[in-house]
């Protein structure tokens, strides 16, 4: 069924609303549009309150409805709580240290409150777009607002008392971006895919975060560029014929794990994605060839997405298609092995660096540390990315491992469906699970079970953050291969 056009009249303003089929949607859209809660809302149409779904069916088309209510004021809290019982479910929250930071589905909008949940965790975008909402002269398009409730919606669920509805963050999101207000044939919004929101969450605030906003305002690049960007450095180099190999330089802000039937660790993932044979115009052959690209990061960002490439195109099925295999994942993830040689050589020597210090510290610094160390990562094929470490090249600024803090999970055969949930880092082995508005505890065991092979909840999205210094005390490290 088609939706139907009404106006409703609100204090002295009328508003053009499209009525569907869901009663609370349509308060939803009341909400983003005069801020009176839902809760608060009355409709009437013909003098008669709109109270259930089928009360909609009711309504003609052009129709004029009434809505009564008063729109939300922030006020400061006006009361000392002492006895439990008085205590807001907020302070009892607090007290018990439960987190209760949970957001309400919007119409399968699970894939968008995972990703959420995972990025809330990143501290400097945060504070980035709090700036930028506290900016009076930033701009006011619908982008910039998408921004500003986003932040918004951050801060809320960092102070939150119960699961919070992110309704004029969702309605927002959705105009601005109509791929992801696509209903199917029941009406109903449709799944949508968790790395196409991350990315289009990224474009939004890179475009907006310009350097100013960010930790480092004597930077060129945008907030988003400064947290997720890193350099690749491209080899190209022609299989069909005697060709100079090709070097060029790309911008990225994410890995890929490619899977396929020898694929059992992301490692071994990221590495099959780095290295692809490619069709290009060859110039010299004067018609297509065959290329072996290679590709090694230049540098490494702050924090680093990596995407299992689980969904694919089946076309006899006609439909978007999901590999089930159990690939595995770290805690502690190595990224020395992605690198190009000269980082890879910084990152040796700040390795060697390092443990001279932790020897010190542990009085093994009399044994002698060789001048040169060599290192070769895994069996097969990569082994022979071996690189030979020399104490005359100057440490890296960080150590070339990150940490897993958070994870975007599908569950389904099927890419258009399912569901998806996020898992985020909190304290020691101690995570948090995001289930749309519910939340609950887990431990690490739990997080690292996440890796596939069935129906269950399948690692889809990985989030780490770069470790510029080892942690002192590592009771559990755990190996990427």
């Amino acid at each position: 069924p088609m939706a139907k056009k009404v106006s409703v009249k609100w204090s002295k303003k009328v508003f053009e609303v499209e009525l569907g089929e869901s009663l609370d949607e349509f308060k939803a859209q009341m909400f983003s549009l005069t801020m009176v809660p839902v809760e608060r809302q009355k409709l009437l149409y013909r003098s008669r309150q709109l109270k259930k779904d089928d009360d909609l069916k009711k309504v003609k088309a052009g129709g004029k409805l009434m809505m009564m209510g008063t729109a939300e004021e922030l006020k400061g809290p006006t009361k000392t709580y002492v006895f439990e019982e008085d205590l807001t479910s907020a302070q009892k929250a607090e007290i018990l240290n439960e987190d209760v930071a949970g957001l309400n589905n919007l119409g399968n909008t699970c894939y968008m409150n995972s990703t959420v949940q995972c990025l809330r965790n990143i501290e400097p975008l945060k504070q980035a777009i709090n700036r930028f909402s506290a900016d009076p002269s930033a701009p006011k398009d619908m982008h910039s607002r998408m921004l500003t409730l986003m932040g918004d919606m951050f801060n809320k669920l960092d102070k939150a008392s119960e699961p919070f509805t992110p309704m004029a963050f969702v309605n927002t999101f959705r105009t601005a971006f109509p791929q992801f207000a696509q209903r199917g044939k029941s009406g109903m919004f449709m799944q949508q895919d968790a790395d196409e929101c991350l990315q289009t969450f990224l474009q939004v605030a890179g475009s907006r975060l310009s350097p100013k906003y960010s930790l480092d305002p004597k930077s060129t690049e945008n907030t988003i560029k400064q947290l997720f960007g890193f350099k690749i450095e491209r080899t190209l180099t022609c299989m069909e014929g005697e060709e100079e190999a090709k070097k060029k330089e790309d911008n990225a802000h994410k890995l890929a794990c490619f899977i396929d039937e020898k694929i059992n660790f992301l490692v071994q993932g990221v590495e099959k994605s780095l290295d692809e044979v490619v069709e290009l115009k060859s110039a010299k052959l004067g018609r297509n060839a065959q290329y072996k690209q290679s590709s090694r990061l230049k540098t490494l960002p702050k924090y680093m997405v990596v995407q299992f490439v689980r969904f694919f195109w089946k076309k006899e099925l006609g439909k978007k298609c999901k590999m089930l295999r159990k690939v595995k994942f770290p805690v502690k993830l190595d990224v020395e092995s992605f690198c190009e040689p000269t980082l890879r050589k910084a990152i040796g020597s700040r390795r060697m660096k390092d443990k001279a210090e932790r020897d010190k510290e542990l009085g093994l610094d009399s044994l002698k540390v060789d001048k040169k160390a060599k290192t070769s990562h895994g069996k097969g094929e990569d082994a022979g990315m071996e690189v030979e470490f020399d104490n005359g090249v100057a440490p890296a600024d960080t150590t070339g491992y990150y940490q897993l803090f958070g994870v975007v999970t599908h569950k389904g055969r099927d890419a258009d469906a399912g569901h998806y949930i996020g898992w985020v880092h909190q304290k020691g082995e101690e995570w948090s699970k995001y289930d749309d508005e519910k939340v609950s505890p887990c431990k690490e065991d739990e997080i690292l079970a996440l890796c596939g092979g069935g129906d269950w909840h399948t690692a889809y999205m990985c989030y780490y953050k770069r470790l510029d210094e080892l942690p002192k005390e590592e009771k559990k490290t755990t190996k990427a291969k």
